[in-house]
C-alpha cells in the first residue's frame, strides 16, 4: 500500500510517498480520505515531543472498514471516522483500534465527515469542556476564518456573544461578517488591541480563543476583561514565551492549553462528542468550509497552503474518495 512517509525533519519537500507494508491491527479501514491539519506540520518539522523517524504522517479521516475481528462491533462495509488515538492516515489503508472508531451517520458524506471531525470534536471541546464561557458578553477568536476557528466562531455566534473574529486579508473578514462576528485585521497594521478595547468600553471580552501563539499571545492577555479566560490550543506563529505568573494576576487571568484526547480519553467520550459535531452539521448550526482537495503524491502543496494561512476551512487529501 501507499503512505505518506517523513524520514528526515524539514519543510514539505520531506513527506515522501512510499510503498509500505499494510497495516496490521484491530480494524483494518480502505481510506477514502484524510484531513491535513497544523498538528501534522509541527510533526513533519520535529516541534512536538515523541515523533520518531520515520513517521507515518497523518491524524484523521474516513473509510470503509475491510475487515475486523469476528466478536468486534464494527463490521465489513461500516462507514467510519477516526482521529484521536490514530497515526498515519495519509495511506490507502489504516489500522485503528475498535475504540477509536466513529461511525458516520447516513446523511453524511465520508468527506463531509473527514472535513468536520478533528475540526469540529476540537471546537465542541474548547466551547463546552474548557472555556468558561459566559451567558452574555462578548469573546474573541483568532485566526477566525480557519479551521477550527470558523468551527468556533458559529458556534459562539449560536449561543448569542459577540464574537471578535482576527483575520489576515479583507476576504476573510468579509466572510466573518457574514457569519455575525467582528473582524479584526491584523494584516493591515490595524490595532485591533484598541479596537477591541473600544467596542468593549474599555472592559475587554471574557474568553480568547488562540491558536496562533507567539505572534498574538502577549495581546491575547493584553484583551482580557478582569477573571477571563485564554485558552491556548495552537502555535502557528511558534510557541509564546514563558508566563510569568504576576501577568495573569494582574487580572485574576487564567490560562489552558488543552490537548483534544485528554478530554476524548473514553470510547463514550469520544462518540458523544462526535455526535454533537454531526448534529451541528444537520441542524446547520456550522456550515462546512472545504478549501481545497489534493491527491495523496501532492501533499507537499496542501501543507504549504496551510503553512502560509491563506486558507479558509478544510483542506482534504482525497485517497479512494469514490468509496461510498
Amino acid at each position: 500500500m501507499q503512505a505518506i512517509i517523513v524520514n528526515q525533519f524539514g519543510g514539505p519537500e520531506q513527506l515522501q510517498l512510499q510503498e509500505v507494508p499494510a497495516p496490521n491491527g484491530e480494524v483494518i479501514v480502505n481510506a477514502a480520505w484524510a484531513g491535513v491539519n497544523f498538528v501534522d506540520i509541527y510533526q513533519r518539522e520535529g516541534r512536538y515531543p515523541g515523533v520518531r523517524l520515520p513517521w507515518a504522517m497523518g491524524i484523521e479521516g474516513t473509510g470503509i472498514v475491510a475487515s475486523a475481528p469476528a466478536d468486534s462491533a464494527w463490521c465489513a462495509g461500516d462507514r467510519v471516522a477516526y482521529t484521536t488515538g490514530v497515526q498515519g492516515t495519509y495511506a490507502s489503508q489504516v489500522a485503528v483500534s475498535a475504540a477509536h472508531l466513529i461511525p458516520i451517520p447516513d446523511a453524511v458524506s465520508l468527506r463531509d465527515a473527514c472535513a468536520a471531525i478533528e475540526h469540529g470534536l476540537t471546537a465542541i471541546m474548547l466551547t463546552e469542556d474548557v472555556a468558561r464561557l459566559p451567558a452574555s458578553g462578548s469573546v474573541l477568536v483568532h485566526a477566525a476564518a480557519g479551521g477550527v476557528g470558523g468551527w468556533l466562531v458559529q458556534l459562539l455566534v449560536a449561543r448569542g456573544l459577540t464574537v471578535f473574529g482576527t483575520a489576515s486579508s479583507a476576504s476573510k473578514a468579509e466572510w466573518l461578517q457574514s457569519m455575525g462576528a467582528v473582524p479584526l485585521r491584523y494584516d493591515d497594521g490595524s490595532d485591533w488591541v484598541s479596537e477591541v478595547r473600544d467596542q468593549t468600553r474599555g472592559h475587554g471580552v471574557a474568553v480568547v480563543f488562540d491558536s496562533v501563539g507567539k505572534s498574538t499571545f502577549a495581546q491575547s492577555l493584553e484583551v482580557l476583561a478582569p477573571c477571563g479566560h485564554l485558552v491556548l490550543f495552537g502555535a502557528a506563529s511558534g510557541q509564546p514565551d514563558p508566563v510569568d505568573v504576576l501577568q495573569l494576576m494582574k487580572k485574576s487571568i487564567t490560562l489552558t492549553r488543552p490537548v483534544l484526547p485528554h478530554y476524548l480519553n473514553t470510547p463514550a467520550a469520544l462518540q458523544a462528542h462526535a455526535a454533537r459535531v454531526f448534529d451541528c452539521l444537520s441542524s446547520g448550526t456550522v456550515k462546512l468550509r472545504i478549501h481545497a482537495e489534493y491527491a495523496l503524491a501532492d501533499v507537499a502543496q496542501s501543507h504549504a497552503a496551510l503553512a502560509e494561512r491563506g486558507t479558509q476551512g478544510k483542506l482534504l487529501l482525497s485517497i479512494h474518495s469514490q468509496l461510498a
